[in-house]
Protein backbone atom coordinates (compact mmCIF):
# COMPACT_ATOMS: atom_id res chain seq x y z
CA UNK A 1 0.00 0.00 0.00
CA UNK A 2 2.29 3.00 1.43
CA UNK A 3 4.63 3.66 4.07
CA UNK A 4 4.55 6.64 6.74
CA UNK A 5 7.39 7.85 8.67
CA UNK A 6 6.70 7.31 12.35
CA UNK A 7 4.90 8.39 14.03
CA UNK A 8 2.00 8.73 11.26
CA UNK A 9 -0.23 6.01 11.25
CA UNK A 10 -1.36 4.34 8.55
CA UNK A 11 -4.93 2.94 7.36
CA UNK A 12 -5.77 1.21 4.46
CA UNK A 13 -7.91 -1.81 2.21
CA UNK A 14 -11.10 -0.25 4.64
CA UNK A 15 -14.00 -0.82 2.08
CA UNK A 16 -17.39 1.37 2.32
CA UNK A 17 -20.42 1.05 0.33
CA UNK A 18 -18.79 2.51 -2.27
CA UNK A 19 -15.19 0.77 -2.45
CA UNK A 20 -12.90 2.46 -1.40
CA UNK A 21 -8.89 1.85 -0.32
CA UNK A 22 -7.78 5.10 2.42
CA UNK A 23 -4.20 5.41 2.88
CA UNK A 24 -2.66 8.43 4.41
CA UNK A 25 -0.18 9.41 6.27
CA UNK A 26 -1.64 12.58 8.46
CA UNK A 27 -1.53 12.72 11.69
CA UNK A 28 -3.99 12.31 14.00
CA UNK A 29 -5.57 14.58 17.10
CA UNK A 30 -8.50 14.28 19.09
CA UNK A 31 -11.06 17.16 19.16
CA UNK A 32 -12.91 17.00 22.57
CA UNK A 33 -15.60 19.41 24.80
CA UNK A 34 -16.22 19.68 28.45
CA UNK A 35 -19.01 21.96 27.92
CA UNK A 36 -17.60 25.69 27.53
CA UNK A 37 -14.84 24.47 25.64
CA UNK A 38 -13.71 22.71 22.49
CA UNK A 39 -10.17 21.48 22.95
CA UNK A 40 -7.67 19.63 20.54
CA UNK A 41 -5.06 17.14 21.53
CA UNK A 42 -2.62 15.97 19.62
CA UNK A 43 -2.24 12.81 20.00
CA UNK A 44 1.72 11.41 19.47
CA UNK A 45 3.03 14.87 21.43
CA UNK A 46 0.23 15.18 23.79
CA UNK A 47 0.09 19.07 23.71
CA UNK A 48 -3.49 20.28 24.19
CA UNK A 49 -5.22 23.65 22.48
CA UNK A 50 -8.17 25.43 22.87
CA UNK A 51 -10.14 25.45 19.56
CA UNK A 52 -13.61 27.36 20.42
CA UNK A 53 -13.61 28.58 24.09
CA UNK A 54 -16.88 30.86 25.72
CA UNK A 55 -19.53 28.16 24.66
CA UNK A 56 -22.72 27.86 26.87
CA UNK A 57 -23.13 24.05 26.83
CA UNK A 58 -21.48 22.22 24.42
CA UNK A 59 -22.31 18.80 23.76
CA UNK A 60 -21.79 16.51 20.84
CA UNK A 61 -19.92 17.49 17.67
CA UNK A 62 -18.31 16.11 14.67
CA UNK A 63 -16.30 17.07 11.62
CA UNK A 64 -16.35 17.30 7.72
CA UNK A 65 -12.47 16.46 6.99
CA UNK A 66 -12.13 17.92 3.70
CA UNK A 67 -13.84 20.99 4.04
CA UNK A 68 -12.16 21.63 7.16
CA UNK A 69 -15.39 22.36 9.37
CA UNK A 70 -16.09 21.27 12.58
CA UNK A 71 -19.43 21.56 14.11
CA UNK A 72 -21.42 20.93 17.43
CA UNK A 73 -24.58 21.13 19.40
CA UNK A 74 -25.38 24.10 21.93
CA UNK A 75 -28.26 22.21 24.28
CA UNK A 76 -28.78 25.50 26.33
CA UNK A 77 -29.40 27.52 22.74
CA UNK A 78 -30.75 24.47 20.88
CA UNK A 79 -28.58 25.10 17.92
CA UNK A 80 -25.39 23.56 15.55
CA UNK A 81 -22.44 25.75 14.90
CA UNK A 82 -19.64 25.47 12.63
CA UNK A 83 -15.90 26.63 13.13
CA UNK A 84 -15.64 27.91 9.77
CA UNK A 85 -17.88 31.05 10.33
CA UNK A 86 -19.48 30.90 13.57
CA UNK A 87 -22.78 31.20 11.50
CA UNK A 88 -25.92 29.08 13.12
CA UNK A 89 -26.25 26.39 10.80
CA UNK A 90 -29.18 24.77 12.16
CA UNK A 91 -31.39 26.91 15.09
CA UNK A 92 -34.96 26.56 14.93
CA UNK A 93 -36.72 22.60 15.40
CA UNK A 94 -34.12 21.48 17.85
CA UNK A 95 -34.77 20.28 21.49
CA UNK A 96 -31.69 19.00 23.09
CA UNK A 97 -29.62 17.81 20.32
CA UNK A 98 -27.16 15.46 22.01
CA UNK A 99 -26.53 13.32 18.53
CA UNK A 100 -24.75 14.59 15.61
CA UNK A 101 -22.79 13.09 12.53
CA UNK A 102 -21.58 14.20 9.50
CA UNK A 103 -21.93 12.23 6.31
CA UNK A 104 -18.61 13.22 4.98
CA UNK A 105 -20.14 11.56 1.34
CA UNK A 106 -23.42 13.48 0.72
CA UNK A 107 -22.31 15.96 2.63
CA UNK A 108 -25.37 16.22 5.18
CA UNK A 109 -25.59 16.39 8.54
CA UNK A 110 -27.40 14.22 10.67
CA UNK A 111 -29.02 15.10 13.94
CA UNK A 112 -30.70 13.55 17.46
CA UNK A 113 -31.67 14.00 20.70
CA UNK A 114 -29.75 10.14 21.20
CA UNK A 115 -26.37 9.45 20.11
CA UNK A 116 -26.10 8.19 16.26
CA UNK A 117 -23.21 7.16 13.75
CA UNK A 118 -23.44 5.60 10.35
CA UNK A 119 -20.55 3.42 8.12
CA UNK A 120 -20.54 1.79 5.33
CA UNK A 121 -23.99 3.44 3.98
CA UNK A 122 -25.96 2.82 7.45
CA UNK A 123 -27.11 4.75 10.35
CA UNK A 124 -26.53 3.55 13.75
CA UNK A 125 -28.40 5.11 16.79
CA UNK A 126 -28.94 4.45 20.54
CA UNK A 127 -32.33 4.33 22.03
CA UNK A 128 -32.80 4.09 26.09
CA UNK A 129 -36.25 2.96 26.11
CA UNK A 130 -36.57 1.98 29.83
CA UNK A 131 -38.67 -1.20 28.95
CA UNK A 132 -36.05 -2.28 25.69
CA UNK A 133 -32.46 -0.23 25.49
CA UNK A 134 -31.88 -0.95 22.14
CA UNK A 135 -29.07 -0.25 19.62
CA UNK A 136 -31.02 0.17 15.99
CA UNK A 137 -29.64 0.90 11.75
CA UNK A 138 -31.00 1.60 8.85
CA UNK A 139 -29.68 3.10 5.62
CA UNK A 140 -28.74 6.77 5.69
CA UNK A 141 -32.42 7.49 3.75
CA UNK A 142 -34.32 6.08 6.82
CA UNK A 143 -35.03 2.33 4.97
CA UNK A 144 -34.12 -1.12 6.25
CA UNK A 145 -34.67 -0.03 9.90
CA UNK A 146 -34.07 -2.81 12.31
CA UNK A 147 -32.92 -3.51 15.60
CA UNK A 148 -29.14 -4.75 16.09
CA UNK A 149 -28.72 -5.20 19.90
CA UNK A 150 -31.35 -5.81 23.02
CA UNK A 151 -29.85 -4.59 26.18
CA UNK A 152 -30.71 -7.88 28.59
CA UNK A 153 -28.01 -7.79 31.12
CA UNK A 154 -27.09 -5.17 33.27
CA UNK A 155 -26.79 -2.45 30.76
CA UNK A 156 -29.64 -0.05 29.80
CA UNK A 157 -27.95 3.74 29.07
CA UNK A 158 -26.13 2.99 25.62
CA UNK A 159 -24.51 6.75 25.95
CA UNK A 160 -21.65 6.64 22.99
CA UNK A 161 -21.64 5.35 19.47
CA UNK A 162 -19.01 4.49 17.17
CA UNK A 163 -17.96 2.60 13.80
CA UNK A 164 -14.37 1.00 13.55
CA UNK A 165 -14.34 0.95 9.63
CA UNK A 166 -12.00 -1.61 9.23
CA UNK A 167 -13.18 -3.76 11.13
CA UNK A 168 -16.84 -3.13 9.91
CA UNK A 169 -18.11 -3.15 13.70
CA UNK A 170 -19.54 -0.88 15.94
CA UNK A 171 -18.18 0.13 19.91
CA UNK A 172 -20.19 1.25 22.09
CA UNK A 173 -20.21 2.74 25.64
CA UNK A 174 -22.51 1.86 28.32
CA UNK A 175 -23.32 4.53 31.18
CA UNK A 176 -25.33 1.87 33.23
CA UNK A 177 -23.14 -0.88 33.29
CA UNK A 178 -19.55 1.03 32.79
CA UNK A 179 -18.60 -0.94 30.19
CA UNK A 180 -17.55 -1.16 26.96
CA UNK A 181 -18.77 -3.28 23.96
CA UNK A 182 -18.44 -4.37 20.25
CA UNK A 183 -20.53 -5.93 17.48
CA UNK A 184 -20.20 -6.46 14.00
CA UNK A 185 -23.03 -3.97 12.12
CA UNK A 186 -25.49 -6.95 12.60
CA UNK A 187 -25.29 -6.90 15.77
CA UNK A 188 -23.23 -10.72 16.17
CA UNK A 189 -19.41 -11.23 17.70
CA UNK A 190 -20.88 -8.72 20.30
CA UNK A 191 -18.01 -8.65 23.04
CA UNK A 192 -17.12 -6.80 26.31
CA UNK A 193 -13.92 -4.97 25.99
CA UNK A 194 -13.96 -3.39 29.02
CA UNK A 195 -15.78 -3.48 32.46
CA UNK A 196 -15.09 -1.80 35.76
CA UNK A 197 -12.11 -0.17 34.99
CA UNK A 198 -11.53 3.18 37.08
CA UNK A 199 -11.34 5.10 34.67
CA UNK A 200 -14.72 3.44 33.47
CA UNK A 201 -16.53 4.95 36.20
CA UNK A 202 -19.01 6.53 34.33
CA UNK A 203 -18.55 7.29 30.54
CA UNK A 204 -20.40 9.33 28.15
CA UNK A 205 -18.70 9.56 24.57
CA UNK A 206 -16.92 7.02 22.62
CA UNK A 207 -14.33 6.87 19.57
CA UNK A 208 -11.88 5.45 17.66
CA UNK A 209 -8.18 5.28 16.01
CA UNK A 210 -6.27 2.34 14.78
CA UNK A 211 -6.37 -0.36 17.42
CA UNK A 212 -7.51 1.34 20.49
CA UNK A 213 -10.77 2.49 21.54
CA UNK A 214 -10.89 6.20 23.20
CA UNK A 215 -13.50 7.51 25.36
CA UNK A 216 -14.64 10.57 28.17
CA UNK A 217 -15.46 9.61 31.56
CA UNK A 218 -17.19 12.00 33.40
CA UNK A 219 -16.45 10.86 37.20
CA UNK A 220 -12.75 10.84 36.99
CA UNK A 221 -13.02 13.89 34.38
CA UNK A 222 -10.79 12.23 31.72
CA UNK A 223 -9.57 11.15 28.11
CA UNK A 224 -8.65 7.23 28.07
CA UNK A 225 -8.28 4.76 25.62
CA UNK A 226 -7.50 1.13 25.93
CA UNK A 227 -7.20 -1.92 23.29
CA UNK A 228 -10.06 -1.75 21.22
CA UNK A 229 -10.55 -5.88 21.26
CA UNK A 230 -8.82 -6.65 24.88
CA UNK A 231 -9.66 -3.37 27.24
CA UNK A 232 -5.58 -3.89 28.14
CA UNK A 233 -3.17 -1.00 28.52
CA UNK A 234 -5.54 1.50 29.87
CA UNK A 235 -4.24 4.87 29.49
CA UNK A 236 -5.38 8.65 30.64
CA UNK A 237 -5.20 10.66 27.85
CA UNK A 238 -5.91 14.00 29.09
CA UNK A 239 -7.43 15.16 32.60
CA UNK A 240 -9.80 17.82 32.95
CA UNK A 241 -11.13 20.23 35.15
CA UNK A 242 -14.67 20.01 34.44
CA UNK A 243 -17.25 17.29 32.30
CA UNK A 244 -15.85 16.29 29.14
CA UNK A 245 -18.47 15.41 26.37
CA UNK A 246 -18.01 14.30 22.92
CA UNK A 247 -14.89 13.67 21.14
CA UNK A 248 -13.58 12.71 18.02
CA UNK A 249 -10.34 11.77 16.31
CA UNK A 250 -9.58 14.33 13.76
CA UNK A 251 -7.86 12.10 10.98
CA UNK A 252 -8.80 10.77 7.33
CA UNK A 253 -9.05 7.01 8.75
CA UNK A 254 -12.21 8.37 10.20
CA UNK A 255 -13.67 9.88 6.77
CA UNK A 256 -12.42 7.51 4.35
CA UNK A 257 -13.94 8.74 0.89
CA UNK A 258 -16.14 7.02 -1.85
CA UNK A 259 -15.31 7.06 -5.70
CA UNK A 260 -17.84 9.43 -6.27
CA UNK A 261 -18.92 12.68 -3.93
CA UNK A 262 -23.02 13.68 -4.26
CA UNK A 263 -22.17 17.22 -3.06
CA UNK A 264 -25.63 16.60 -0.60
CA UNK A 265 -27.52 17.11 -3.93
CA UNK A 266 -26.39 14.71 -6.38
CA UNK A 267 -29.43 13.64 -9.04
CA UNK A 268 -31.95 15.30 -6.67
CA UNK A 269 -33.41 19.02 -6.64
CA UNK A 270 -32.58 19.14 -2.60
CA UNK A 271 -31.63 16.20 -0.43
CA UNK A 272 -29.47 12.81 -1.43
CA UNK A 273 -29.35 9.96 0.81
CA UNK A 274 -27.40 6.89 0.75
CA UNK A 275 -29.32 3.62 0.27
CA UNK A 276 -28.04 0.30 0.88
CA UNK A 277 -26.56 -1.07 -2.55
CA UNK A 278 -25.14 1.99 -3.42
CA UNK A 279 -28.47 3.37 -4.68
CA UNK A 280 -30.08 6.75 -3.20
CA UNK A 281 -33.07 8.45 -2.23
CA UNK A 282 -34.27 12.03 -3.01
CA UNK A 283 -36.18 13.92 -0.04
CA UNK A 284 -36.90 17.44 0.42
CA UNK A 285 -36.59 19.95 3.26
CA UNK A 286 -39.79 21.59 5.44
CA UNK A 287 -42.77 22.99 3.28
CA UNK A 288 -41.52 20.98 0.13
CA UNK A 289 -43.29 18.02 -1.15
CA UNK A 290 -41.26 15.17 -3.20
CA UNK A 291 -43.20 14.83 -7.07
CA UNK A 292 -43.76 11.68 -9.02
CA UNK A 293 -40.26 11.58 -10.73
CA UNK A 294 -39.30 10.76 -7.25
CA UNK A 295 -36.35 13.44 -7.58
CA UNK A 296 -37.95 17.21 -7.81
CA UNK A 297 -38.87 19.05 -4.40
CA UNK A 298 -41.67 21.82 -4.78
CA UNK A 299 -42.83 24.31 -2.49
CA UNK A 300 -45.95 22.94 -0.57
CA UNK A 301 -48.46 24.39 1.87
CA UNK A 302 -50.85 21.66 2.63
CA UNK A 303 -50.46 20.04 6.18
CA UNK A 304 -52.10 19.48 9.22
CA UNK A 305 -51.76 21.46 12.10
CA UNK A 306 -52.02 19.72 15.48
CA UNK A 307 -50.69 20.49 19.48
CA UNK A 308 -50.15 18.69 22.12
CA UNK A 309 -48.99 20.18 25.72
CA UNK A 310 -45.43 20.53 24.86
CA UNK A 311 -44.71 20.25 20.83
CA UNK A 312 -46.78 21.47 17.92
CA UNK A 313 -46.25 19.76 14.63
CA UNK A 314 -47.33 20.16 11.07
CA UNK A 315 -47.33 16.73 8.93
CA UNK A 316 -47.95 15.28 5.50
CA UNK A 317 -51.92 14.78 5.44
CA UNK A 318 -51.08 11.81 3.06
CA UNK A 319 -48.41 10.66 5.56
CA UNK A 320 -49.09 11.58 9.00
CA UNK A 321 -45.04 10.39 10.33
CA UNK A 322 -43.58 12.79 7.97
CA UNK A 323 -43.16 16.62 9.76
CA UNK A 324 -44.12 19.25 7.11
CA UNK A 325 -42.85 22.20 9.59
CA UNK A 326 -40.21 22.40 12.13
CA UNK A 327 -42.07 21.04 15.40
CA UNK A 328 -42.24 24.11 18.17
CA UNK A 329 -41.13 22.40 21.29
CA UNK A 330 -39.79 23.55 24.45
CA UNK A 331 -38.26 26.15 25.78
CA UNK A 332 -40.65 27.78 23.49
CA UNK A 333 -43.47 25.29 24.39
CA UNK A 334 -44.76 24.93 27.91
CA UNK A 335 -48.42 23.87 27.86
CA UNK A 336 -49.84 24.41 24.75
CA UNK A 337 -53.96 24.62 24.63
CA UNK A 338 -55.05 25.55 21.24
CA UNK A 339 -53.20 26.80 18.03
CA UNK A 340 -54.45 28.04 14.95
CA UNK A 341 -53.17 29.67 11.65
CA UNK A 342 -52.87 32.63 9.27
CA UNK A 343 -52.49 31.59 5.80
CA UNK A 344 -51.80 34.67 4.50
CA UNK A 345 -48.62 35.97 6.50
CA UNK A 346 -47.99 32.15 7.02
CA UNK A 347 -48.15 32.35 10.74
CA UNK A 348 -48.73 30.22 13.58
CA UNK A 349 -50.96 31.30 16.70
CA UNK A 350 -51.00 29.80 19.88
CA UNK A 351 -51.80 29.68 23.53
CA UNK A 352 -50.03 28.71 26.61
CA UNK A 353 -51.51 28.26 29.87
CA UNK A 354 -48.94 27.57 32.21
CA UNK A 355 -47.05 30.76 31.13
CA UNK A 356 -50.48 33.01 30.10
CA UNK A 357 -48.78 34.05 26.75
CA UNK A 358 -49.95 34.38 23.20
CA UNK A 359 -47.11 33.48 20.96
CA UNK A 360 -46.96 33.46 16.79
CA UNK A 361 -44.38 32.30 15.05
CA UNK A 362 -43.61 32.13 11.05
CA UNK A 363 -44.07 28.34 9.81
CA UNK A 364 -40.60 28.25 8.86
CA UNK A 365 -39.59 28.43 12.92
CA UNK A 366 -38.41 32.41 12.67
CA UNK A 367 -39.96 35.59 13.77
CA UNK A 368 -41.57 34.33 17.56
CA UNK A 369 -43.06 36.68 19.44
CA UNK A 370 -45.06 37.23 22.74
CA UNK A 371 -48.85 39.20 22.19
CA UNK A 372 -49.32 41.64 24.47
CA UNK A 373 -52.13 43.18 23.48
CA UNK A 374 -50.70 46.49 22.52
CA UNK A 375 -48.31 45.14 20.05
CA UNK A 376 -46.25 41.69 19.54
CA UNK A 377 -43.01 41.78 20.74
CA UNK A 378 -40.16 39.54 22.18
CA UNK A 379 -40.94 40.73 25.78
CA UNK A 380 -42.14 38.54 28.48
CA UNK A 381 -44.69 40.11 30.40
CA UNK A 382 -48.19 38.66 31.04
CA UNK A 383 -50.90 41.37 29.95
CA UNK A 384 -53.83 41.35 32.15
CA UNK A 385 -56.37 39.69 29.62
CA UNK A 386 -54.62 36.18 28.76
CA UNK A 387 -55.32 34.07 32.00
CA UNK A 388 -56.56 30.55 30.77
CA UNK A 389 -56.86 31.40 27.21
CA UNK A 390 -58.29 28.12 26.30
CA UNK A 391 -60.00 29.49 22.68
CA UNK A 392 -58.46 31.07 19.72
CA UNK A 393 -59.34 32.31 16.51
CA UNK A 394 -57.82 33.88 13.42
CA UNK A 395 -59.95 35.94 11.16
CA UNK A 396 -58.24 35.94 8.13
CA UNK A 397 -60.19 38.20 6.22
CA UNK A 398 -60.52 41.01 9.03
CA UNK A 399 -57.20 40.73 10.19
CA UNK A 400 -58.29 39.86 13.63
CA UNK A 401 -57.24 37.79 16.51
CA UNK A 402 -59.79 36.32 18.93
CA UNK A 403 -59.61 35.09 22.25
CA UNK A 404 -60.84 33.19 24.96
CA UNK A 405 -60.24 34.42 28.87
CA UNK A 406 -61.17 34.25 32.48
CA UNK A 407 -60.22 34.41 35.93
CA UNK A 408 -61.80 35.79 38.92
CA UNK A 409 -63.40 39.21 37.67
CA UNK A 410 -63.28 38.74 34.14
CA UNK A 411 -64.81 36.27 31.79
CA UNK A 412 -65.17 37.11 27.87
CA UNK A 413 -64.34 36.70 24.50
CA UNK A 414 -61.68 39.38 23.15
CA UNK A 415 -60.29 40.64 20.12
CA UNK A 416 -57.07 42.47 18.64
CA UNK A 417 -55.76 43.38 15.03
CA UNK A 418 -53.19 40.23 14.26
CA UNK A 419 -50.57 42.82 15.41
CA UNK A 420 -51.73 43.02 19.11
CA UNK A 421 -53.20 46.53 18.54
CA UNK A 422 -56.83 47.79 19.32
CA UNK A 423 -57.51 45.02 22.00
CA UNK A 424 -60.92 44.79 22.58
CA UNK A 425 -63.92 42.67 25.13
CA UNK A 426 -66.69 41.92 22.48
CA UNK A 427 -68.63 39.18 24.65
CA UNK A 428 -68.74 39.26 28.27
CA UNK A 429 -70.23 37.71 31.43
CA UNK A 430 -69.27 34.45 30.45
CA UNK A 431 -68.17 31.14 32.70
CA UNK A 432 -65.40 29.56 31.71
CA UNK A 433 -65.41 29.96 28.05
CA UNK A 434 -62.92 27.05 26.07
CA UNK A 435 -63.69 26.72 22.13
CA UNK A 436 -63.54 29.59 19.97
CA UNK A 437 -63.80 29.03 16.45
CA UNK A 438 -65.03 32.01 13.69
CA UNK A 439 -66.59 32.18 9.70
CA UNK A 440 -65.62 35.92 8.62
CA UNK A 441 -67.22 35.00 5.44
CA UNK A 442 -70.40 35.16 6.88
CA UNK A 443 -70.03 38.12 9.93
Amino acid sequence: CCLCPVPYHIMYCITLCLHVAVCTCKAPFIIFSNRHEIRRIDLHKGEFSVLVPGLRNTIALDFHLNQSTLYWTDVVEDKIYPLTSFEVVIQYGLATPEGLAVDWIAGNIYWVEITGMYSSCILFWTDWDASLPRIEAASMSGEGRRTIHRETGSGGWPNGLTVDYMERRIVWIDARSDAIYSAMYDGSGLIEVLRGHEYLSHPFAVTMYGGEVYWTDWRTNTLAKANKWTGHNVTVVQRTNTQPFDLQVYHPSRQPQGTRRLDGKGPCSHLCLINFNQTFSCACPHLMKLQSDKRTCKESRKFLLYARQIEIRGVDIDNPYYNYIISFTVPDIDNVTVVDYDAVEHRIYWSDVRTQTIKRAFINGTGQQIFKTNLFDCGSEIPPDLPNAHGLAVDWVSRNLFWTSYDANKKQINVARLDGSFKNAVIQGLDKPHCLVVHPLLG
